[in-house]
């Protein structure tokens, strides 16, 4: 032990940095390439530590190691044990832990020899404790990928945590109880969790704030506040992280700060670490935390601990290593140690060293979050990092109240939670200030790589080797640069998207900074598959929403988007109190009033979003209209340069008989063909008059309906028309540039 105590002793920050670096990227290069390159890159990532670091046995002792149990945790326990095949399942299996967050519901983690790790939610008055040993049946099944920009891919994470299949439990029976040691910490763990309820209450109605900042719990947190954060480049800061336990911490680190660090001092914080840590749930971003402030405190300099905790988490559980999380936190974690007194020593002369303590942190954070910018989509410019600077202070400032002023409220009055509250109220006042202005620069993912590259070279740039690469990489980067200015010099005159939403209708219209949508789908469609589309194209407001009529599915997903503040008003054919309006709208948004909310428009309107492009609604006339069913749907002819685009919405070959008595169309490009594809809509008459060359079918997949019907298509292949359907290519786009117009599906964007 005294020659372990001894070697840890003498191991420097920088053998230290070598296999916490070491584990970041082998990780990294797993988790976006796979196991092969994580191999290949680690032997050419060894080659270079070599040549450009001081060749200490230790060091490269220590190096070796920590890649060995990189590659065989990351490689052989989570890549290559057996994957459960579809279909009904029963597993055996033993509970490793059970998370019950503050919404009531219970997430269970269990391991079985076969398969590794299954995370499934239960329901039920018998709650499983860590330990028990259950048989559990149910249905294994692979996750869908996105259809859609921006849309979480379920598949991919699960897959990044070694995960192959999801699992729906539908009979879970108790085989052995678990021992008395495990059900003495569930209750423990009850006590907690009545202890963080009690906690909560004191804020009232920041309650599900105050939950997602000082528990790292957000199942309280609402999808409108959970958005906002979101789209303004806070995310962070409603999970658990290393600056909100520093936070927790503060009054305790400034009096054990005092004198010289001794023993005992060590163990009270840790002690208060981890009370803090079971206090808060033990989610993966507390565990985090919570091992980075203990080892970072016990160590000699923030590198050693911060190198410590990486490997220790590591060897902990090696699917939290796979997460973007992790990675994101030790990234950020090293370059603010690395790069923040490289950064300070510039800024003191022009901002004073007070600014300067503030705001070098933050831009070395940023720095290390390069890596990352595909997945977190942050912004970079003068108001994302003013942002970032103002509320990460605030979070961390209400974080060192949170604990005095929850003990003092329990113990003597409830005003001392005052100053808490209030901080967060001014955090989501701040961040909710600041949406409509939050303007930045996107990174691309390939940039963003090059940059880290030159950043690294730049801290090794002593070295020959450094010298050698740092002119290729800068080259690299401003190509990178360069080809990313072009992509948006080039970005087209007008865009239309037809959002793959299942069973439904969305279409969203941009063109120059102005956007229109046209039907969002169902209730739920609009959370899942529109609102991640509009994040994805950075757009915080819908100039102009449109129901085609009042169907659920198309109309659903516009109020999901206009309770969330997304739309002003929505526009449709129909705005009256008959029997279906009422049902949605009680359904929906109980208690509004559905004037104050839709607006009529009719045959003769038009919406201008640029001299190029203009959609002109050419059905109904507003006196036939009726109830706002399928025949009342809006008709729109969307016009950009020279390209054309009809919408039909739902309307049958009756109601395109009627409109056709009445006047021409003309011959138009891309015909949204109506109501799904159905054999009842796109009639004869209709192609006749049109002759598309493109037709897009909005249906989902095997849909009870059976759209689109072969009937319709085959009228569609009689006029020579190209089908395209949501079903075969997920979300469709069109880019019109000038005369030409280019389409392509988001599952084969290339074809």
């Amino acid at each position: 032990m005294r020659r372990l105590r001894e070697l840890y002793k003498n191991i420097s920050r920088r053998v230290l940095l070598i296999p916490a670096v070491t584990c970041i990227v082998f990780v990294s290069i797993r988790v976006y390439l796979g196991i092969a390159a994580a191999v290949s890159a680690g032997s050419i990532f060894l080659l270079f530590l070599f040549l450009v670091c001081e060749r200490h046995g230790k060091q490269l002792l220590s190096f070796i190691l920590t890649a060995s149990v990189c590659l065989y945790l990351g490689g052989w326990f989570i890549c290559y044990r057996a994957k459960p095949s579809g279909g009904d399942t029963k597993i055996e299996c033993k509970v490793h832990s059970v998370t019950h967050d503050l919404s009531g519901q219970y997430k269970v983690r269990v391991f079985c020899s076969e398969y590794g790790f299954l995370e499934f939610k239960v329901e039920g008055e018998e709650i499983l404790v860590a330990g028990d040993e259950i048989v559990v049946e149910g249905r294994a099944y692979e996750p869908d990928s996105p259809r859609d920009p921006g849309q979480f891919d379920y598949k991919a994470y699960l897959s990044r945590r070694g995960i192959y299949k999801a699992f729906s439990p539908e009979d879970i029976k108790i085989k052995t109880k678990a021992g008395s040691i495990f059900q003495f910490a569930s209750k423990v763990n009850d006590k907690l969790y009545d202890l963080r309820c009690s906690v909560l209450a004191l804020y009232e109605d920041n309650a599900p704030l105050a939950a997602s900042i000082f528990l790292g719990d957000s199942s309280l947190t609402e999808d409108s506040s959970r958005t906002l954060y979101k789209r303004n480049g806070c995310a962070h800061l409603l999970a658990v992280s290393g600056t909100h336990f520093a936070g927790f911490l503060a009054v305790v680190t400034y009096f054990l700060g005092k004198g010289k660090r001794t023993k005992p001092k060590t163990a009270v914080y840790v002690m208060l670490c981890v009370f803090l840590g079971a206090f808060t749930g033990w989610s993966n971003s507390v565990t985090r935390s919570c091992i980075m402030c203990s080892a970072s405190y016990c160590s000699k300099d923030t590198l050693s601990g911060l190198s410590t905790a990486c490997i220790v988490m590591i060897l902990a559980d090696p699917y939290n290593a796979l997460s973007y999380g992790f990675l994101m936190t030790c990234s950020a974690s090293v370059a603010i140690t690395c790069l923040t007194p490289f950064i300070r020593r510039r800024l003191d002369k022009h901002v004073g060293k007070d600014i300067s303590g503030v705001i070098s942190p933050v831009i070395a954070s940023q720095a290390g979050m390069l890596p990352f910018i595909s997945v977190t989509s942050q912004k970079y410019g003068v108001i994302p990092l003013l942002v970032q600077v103002i509320t990460s202070f605030i979070a961390s400032l209400a974080c060192s109240f949170f604990v005095p002023s929850v003990v003092l409220s329990m113990l003597v009055s409830k005003v001392f939670i005052g100053p808490s509250v209030m901080l967060l109220e001014i955090l989501d006042n701040l961040v909710l200030l600041v949406d409509r202005y939050y303007v930045g620069i996107s990174v691309s993912s390939q940039t963003a790589m090059a940059a880290v590259i030159v950043l690294f070279i730049l801290l090794y740039k002593d070295s020959r080797i450094s010298r050698i690469l740092i002119k290729p990489a800068c080259l690299i980067l401003c190509v990178s640069i360069g080809v990313s200015i072009s992509g948006l010099l080039l970005a087209p005159d007008t865009r239309i998207v037809f959002i793959d939403v299942g069973q439904g209708d969305s279409c969203l219209v941009m063109d120059s900074g102005k956007t229109v949508l046209i039907d969002g789908g169902t209730y739920d469609a609009g959370k899942d598959d529109v609102l991640p589309v509009l994040e994805y194209y950075d757009i915080r407001h819908v100039d102009i929403a449109v129901a085609t009529h009042w169907d659920r599915d198309h109309i659903g997903g516009l109020l999901y988007l206009y309770d969330l503040g997304y739309i002003d008003h929505i526009y449709t054919s129909y705005v009256g109190n008959g029997l279906k309006q009422q049902e949605i709208m009680e359904e929906f948004l109980p208690g509004r009033d559905i004037e104050s909310i839709f607006v009529s428009i009719s045959k003769g309107d038009s919406i201008c979003l640029s001299k190029e492009c203009i959609i002109d609604v050419i059905y109904p006339e507003n006196e036939d209209v009726s109830n706002g069913e399928n025949e009342d749907s809006l008709v729109m002819k969307i016009t950009s340069s020279e390209t054309t685009v009809l919408l039909t919405g739902d309307l049958g070959i009756e109601g395109e008989t009627e409109l056709l008595s009445e006047e021409s169309i003309g011959k138009i490009d891309i015909l949204k063909a109506g109501h799904h594809g159905s054999e009842f809509s796109t009639g004869y008459l209709l192609l006749e008059d049109t002759f598309p060359d493109i037709a897009i079918i909005s249906a989902g997949i095997n849909n009870p309906y059976g759209h689109p019907s072969p009937v319709t298509v085959k009228r569609l292949n009689e006029y020579d028309a190209e089908v395209l359907s949501t079903q075969d290519l997920g979300a469709v786009t069109v880019d019109i540039r000038q005369d030409e117009y280019k389409i392509y599906g988001y599952l084969n964007p290339h074809d």
